[in-house]
Order: structure tokens, then C-alpha cells, then sequence
């Protein structure tokens, strides 16, 4: 499995990439920007994405994020301090981590979110909780407890 680490911060980006290769996971990046996001995918299309909404500008791994879903299928977890604005794109993310985080959570979000389905259609069978969709006890063994994921 190929997952993309989007992050501007560079200790939490090598950091994140060093966790998931241990892991046993193909890591691309970290990238830093949308541009090195986009053209890392461009080659080898990830599974998965940890996408920091801010990078170069606020706002920006939103845009990263829609690419990624709507050209590859890659399922998409924001990692950020902005989990408002993360929920709000729940029709792209299929989870967020709140920062701070802790990084040996990673490979179990990663699994969680690549077993994901990403069409709306397959989503509405959950049970939704406010912004939140509540997973099946499968998938909460699976997500760590910091994570939200969005309907």
C-alpha cells in the first residue's frame, strides 16, 4: 500500500514517513507543498494521504486533497489543528486526526482509512453521530482514539 504524507512541519512529516515505512508501508514524500503533492502523485498513485490542511498558504492541502480524491480514488486523512474545517470536507476525508497527534497511531488510521469505502452512496448504511459518522466495532478496533471520522 502507497500512502503520500502531506506536511509542511518537517519533523512531523519525517517523522510520519518513518513510522509507516517501519510499519511496513510504501511511503511517497513527505511533500510540503501542494505542488510536490501533486507531482509525487503524478508517478505513483497513493492508496492513502495524510493531508495537513495548511501548508504553503491556509487552506491549501483542501485543494491537495480534492485532487487526490477525484483523480485517484486516494482515500484522504487531514491531520491538522483545524478539525472544523477538516469535518466540513467530509465529502473528501475519511477521517481526521486532531494535532497533536501521536505518530504510532499512523499505521492503524492508514489501515482504517484504505479499508474505507470511498463512494457517498456505500456511507449512508452508518450510524451518524452529529458531524461524525460512528464506525462498526471492526473499525473503531482499528481507528485510534483521537480520531473523528467524518459521514
Amino acid at each position: 500500500m502507497i500512502v503520500l504524507v502531506v506536511e509542511d512541519e518537517a519533523i512531523i512529516a519525517y517523522c510520519s514517513a518513518a513510522i509507516l515505512e517501519e510499519a511496513g508501508f510504501a511511503v511517497l514524500g513527505p511533500a510540503h507543498t501542494s505542488g510536490e503533492a501533486l507531482e509525487l502523485s503524478r508517478d505513483e498513485r497513493p492508496d492513502v494521504a495524510l493531508v495537513d490542511i495548511d501548508l504553503e498558504v491556509p487552506g491549501a492541502g483542501i485543494g491537495v486533497a480534492q485532487q487526490l480524491h477525484a483523480q485517484y480514488g486516494t482515500a484522504i486523512v487531514f491531520t491538522t489543528g483545524r478539525v472544523d474545517q477538516a469535518t466540513s470536507q467530509r465529502d473528501v476525508a475519511v477521517a481526521v486526526m486532531s494535532k497533536p497527534y501521536d505518530p504510532a497511531e499512523l499505521p492503524g488510521i492508514v489501515k482504517y482509512a484504505a479499508s474505507r469505502p470511498r463512494a457517498a452512496s456505500t456511507r449512508a448504511s452508518s450510524r451518524h453521530f452529529g458531524q461524525v459518522t460512528m464506525p462498526s466495532r471492526e473499525a473503531v478496533a482499528a481507528v485510534p482514539a483521537r480520531a473523528v471520522v467524518p459521514r
